[in-house]
C-alpha cells in the first residue's frame, strides 16, 4: 500500500508545475529590471525558458543569412521587452510580449 503513495509523490515532486521555473539567462545584481522580474515570477521564468528553447531549435534549422535575420529579430524583441520596465502594468507588458513572440516564432 506504501509504494503507490510514494510513486504519487514522486511524480508531483517531479512535475513541471511543482517546480519552480528558472528564467534562460542567468538572474544576477547586474540583471535589468524586468529580468530581475523574470526571475522573480515563475510564470514569467518559464515563458522566457519556452521562448529560449523554441528560439534555439528554430535557430538551428535556419540558414547562415535567416540565423543572422533571426538574430537582429530576437535582439529588437529584447528591447521591446525591456521598455516593459516603462508600462504601468510591467507584468502584463512582459507577459504580453513572451506570448507575442512565441506565437510569431511558431508560425515561422
Amino acid at each position: 500500500m506504501r509504494y503507490p503513495f510514494i510513486m504519487l509523490l514522486a511524480t508531483l515532486a517531479l512535475s513541471p508545475s511543482a517546480q519552480a521555473a528558472h528564467a534562460s539567462f542567468k538572474c544576477n545584481a547586474h540583471s535589468s529590471p524586468v529580468e530581475k522580474r523574470i526571475c522573480t515570477d515563475d510564470e514569467l521564468a518559464q515563458l522566457d525558458a519556452s521562448l529560449a528553447s523554441l528560439y534555439h531549435v528554430l535557430l538551428k534549422s535556419l540558414s547562415d543569412e535567416e540565423q543572422s535575420t533571426l538574430r537582429d529579430e530576437q535582439r529588437d524583441w529584447l528591447e521591446s521587452r525591456n521598455a516593459c520596465d516603462k508600462a504601468a502594468d510591467i507584468r502584463a507588458c512582459i507577459k504580453a510580449e513572451y506570448h507575442a513572440r512565441i506565437s510569431e516564432l511558431k508560425d515561422r
